[in-house]
């Protein structure tokens, strides 16, 4: 710390047997010195003195048996420092704790404990919230540092920033690992020169010796880091004469030179934090946290080659890491927000309410979604959630990370962006702790359960894996397991007792094999496993498993040449509407290379098109993508033989992914919506900036879009059910895509098959031939999401992208 007489104190209290040093430097002469510790959970008392040296003092002191600190019980020391000098008494007050931070390669350790770091991150305004409940200052702090705790964090980042004392003090009261970056505060980060060019300011010596003379006694403080991902490490000798530096000053803390982007196995870190990707991990991508492919793009410090396109094949090297790998920014998945319940707390609490509220409630009226947007709300905070769940699992059971860092735990009220856990108030909303915790908790347990789609009668053969990074002491807990559906009807089940929960780490502890019921249609299932013990629940875990009849193999160009009675299948237009005259219930399957504008952009206009956009079964990722989930009719689809929730689930992932999802924001008439698609409700930053498009607006034509991937009404004497989903794995006899294709022949042969809404073909036409006129062109973010073939966005990306929107 230093005082307001700028004396300096640092109580070195690193190591755990209790030895402590202090140097104190003073700008008068010292004559000696008196310390007064006190043990906050004891009130043990400990007196010291000191000798003088010129303007310093330094010593060890050592406490017995210490309490240490930590992030469960996180033990403090008051101290009061009497120093005497040549002009007269200072006397000082503050606070330490005794814990080692140390590395094991893999991760983070804390008093010799391995940790999975757990980090969330604030900092710049894009990823905080102002005080909007007014609360004083180490209040504020306080709610939030408890507040992501109860969801299972334990760490923080502040991007780009160097937290107030305010907030050390109640990170080192309620025990969290804070990690700073050594950010000139007048040097403001904009994310738009920044993730393209990196625009770095690296501080000068006195600043950052200021910096960690200030913060230096602070438990709660763990990493300094220079800057967020300044690629190519612009600066790399300044960046090594800080990184030395700071080892000098303070080598009881880990070092980091950028946050993303640093060479592979560069020296002078303790740590990495490395960018895998904006890659979701599910399906082709599910092992992302495994592929070091991912970061190739960074290079190597040592210069070697890491790609190498040889004689008709490539051959990469597989990376490895000396210091425990964090993933960078992760899982900054959107959803909507509960708008008129934010418009209040503002009014309830006299804050100012940002711009976009209004905005966003007009934009919620002016589509026709008033009446359902709640339902559509808690649709999108279902699959935000169960996307985190989906990628929080897959970095648990990494062999390469040590930990993450999401973006972020709290909304910001800066943007209309809600990838938070909990609101900008920093209150829970419609997730719990409780269901947060089955994956970001201290205890978690895993499997490998693919893709959750299976026909029935299929053996699943499943590890069952505990990733333990918690305090608890436990050495054996009870497993038991289940199979059943959502009316508790079990399918299979069993336990072994006396499993060993006493490791920690990440390991296997048994296999579960059982095969699944024979179904009629399909039926959704719940995965179940649970770890107790005497002192009550120790882990809990389920997934959702959708399994399907296993009808006749069809292929694809039999599905759309689909004719029985007076049902017709087709994926040509003018066929269908052929059929639509003559009275027969059709159903178009539509899979436009028009959709996919993006990748063939000198094709020809179609003759007819839909207003479609190219989907992905991916979440939104701040402002990249339009997936927000979905609402489905569940009591049709349920009744012939689609198993569903009324909300769009994992069990859509095979059926949406590269489809043709289609915008009925304008289509002539209302229609009847089997699977309804929820677009994300935030602009593009590229076309909010000034210096890019200048649209700061909400734009409605690309905004909030009524997507659909099922939808029906009658043409003429026909009825029209329009498919935009991906029907091509009838191919690969996919489980999902055969039960969907069942579906939709047992519903077009049904009495239910027809329609309120109607049009007439004329109407119908004119729409579609004006939709041949231009392609849908999502906006720059978007076309990145959509592309899914590298793992992040390059400067040659970003040109490209703007051209095509500018063409």
């Amino acid at each position: 710390m230093i005082t307001k007489n700028e004396t300096v104190v640092k109580i070195d209290s690193s190591l755990t047997n209790g030895l402590c040093r202090i140097l104190a430097t003073s700008k008068n002469k010292i004559k000696k010195a008196d310390l007064l510790v006190g043990e906050r959970k004891t009130g043990r008392k400990f007196n010291f003195s000191f000798v003088g040296n010129d303007c310093v003092v330094a010593g060890e002191f050592k406490i017995d048996t210490p309490t240490l600190w930590n992030i469960y019980d996180p033990a403090l020391y008051d101290y009061e420092l009497s120093i005497e000098t040549d002009n007269g008494i200072e006397k000082i007050d503050g606070t330490f704790g005794i814990r080692e931070l140390t590395t094991n390669g893999k991760n983070v350790c804390l008093n010799g404990r391995p940790l999975f770091i757990r980090g969330y991150i604030r900092g710049i305004k894009a990823h905080d919230h102002l005080n909007n409940c007014n609360l004083p200052i180490k209040e504020f702090y306080r709610k939030n540092i408890m507040q992501a705790k109860k969801f299972g964090f334990n760490f923080v980042r502040f991007h780009s920033t160097i937290p107030c004392e305010e907030f050390f003090q109640m990170a080192d009261e309620l025990g969290i690992l804070v990690h700073l970056e050594l950010r000139p505060e007048e040097d403001e980060y904009n994310n738009l020169e920044e993730m393209i060019t990196t625009k770095m300011d690296f501080g000068s010596d006195e600043f950052i010796t200021n910096v960690v003379e200030s913060l230096y006694n602070h438990p709660s403080l763990a990493v300094y880091c220079i800057g967020n991902e300044i690629k190519g490490l612009n600066g790399e000798e300044r960046s090594k004469q800080i990184g030395a530096l700071i080892k000098k000053l303070d080598g009881s803390r880990l070092f980091l030179d950028t946050c993303a982007w640093g060479a592979n196995n560069r020296e002078g870190v303790d740590i990495d934090v490395q960018h895998m990707s904006y890659y979701f991990p599910f399906g082709k991508h599910a092992g992302m946290y495994e592929d070091t492919e991912n970061l190739l793009v960074c290079g190597s410090a040592g210069g070697e080659m890491l790609s190498n396109k040889c004689n008709n094949s490539t051959v990469t090297r597989t990376l490895f890491f000396n210091v425990p790998l964090i993933a960078h920014e992760v899982c900054h998945y959107t959803a909507l927000r509960d708008f008129k319940s934010l418009k209040e707390k503002f009014n309830r609490y006299g804050t100012k309410e940002p711009w976009w509220i209004d905005e966003e409630l007009k934009m919620i009226d002016a589509k026709g979604f008033s009446d359902k947007y709640d339902k559509m709300y808690k649709a999108s905070k279902d699959f935000q959630l169960e996307c985190w769940k989906i990628a929080f699992e897959e970095m648990r059971s990494s062999s390469l990370l040590g930990g993450f860092q999401m973006l972020q735990f709290t909304d910001t009220d800066y943007y209309e962006n809600s990838n938070g856990v909990v609101d900008c108030f920093d209150d829970a909303n419609y997730i719990t702790p409780e269901r947060f915790l089955i994956f970001n908790g201290d205890e978690v347990l895993l499997t490998k359960l693919g893709g959750r789609i299976f026909f029935e009668n299929e053996q699943l053969d499943l590890p069952i894996i505990l990733s333990n990074y918690g305090e608890k002491n436990d050495k054996f807990a009870n497993l038991s397991y289940s199979l059943e559906d959502a009316d508790g009807n079990v399918f299979a089940s069993g336990k072994m007792d006396e499993i060993n929960v006493a490791r920690r780490g990440n390991y296997e502890i048994c296999k579960v094999k059982f095969a699944l019921p024979k179904v009629n249609g399909a039926k959704a299932l719940i995965f179940k496993v649970k770890l107790e013990n005497e002192n009550g629940l120790y882990s809990f875990n389920q997934w959702n498993i959708w399994v399907y009849e296993k009808f006749n193999p069809m292929s694809y160009k039999e599905f759309i040449c689909y004719e029985k009675g007076n049902s017709v299948i087709t994926d040509d237009f003018d066929k269908a509407f052929e059929m639509l005259a003559k009275g027969k219930n059709v159903c178009l399957v539509y899979r436009s290379d028009w959709t996919r504008h993006l990748i063939n952009q000198s094709m020809q206009n179609p003759k007819y098109a839909f207003k479609a956009t190219w989907n992905r079964f991916k979440p939104v990722i701040w402002d990249r993508g339009t997936n927000y989930g979905g609402l489905c009719d569940s009591a049709l689809l349920n009744k012939f033989g689609f198993a569903t929730t009324d909300f769009y689930d994992v069990n859509y992932s095979v059926l949406t992914e590269d489809c043709d999802k289609i915008s009925l924001d304008d289509f002539p008439v209302k229609v009847k919506s089997i699977i309804q698609g929820i677009d994300k409700n935030v602009r593009d930053r590229f076309d909010a900036y000034t210096v890019v498009f200048n649209l700061p607006e909400l734009q409605y034509d690309r905004t909030l879009r009524d997507f659909s991937y099922l939808f029906g009404l009658k043409v003429g004497k026909g009825n029209l059910l329009v498919c935009g989903m991906n029907m091509t794995g009838l191919d690969k006899n996919e489980p999902s895509t055969l039960a969907m294709a069942q579906f939709i022949i047992k519903y077009m042969n049904s009495e239910e098959f027809k329609f309120d809404s109607q049009i007439d073909e004329k109407t119908l036409k004119e729409y579609l031939i004006k939709c041949a006129e231009k392609p849908v062109k999502e906006r720059m973010m978007t076309q990145f999401w959509q592309l899914d073939d590298t793992p992040v966005e390059s400067k040659q990306y970003w040109d490209d992208s703007r051209a095509y929107l500018k063409d």
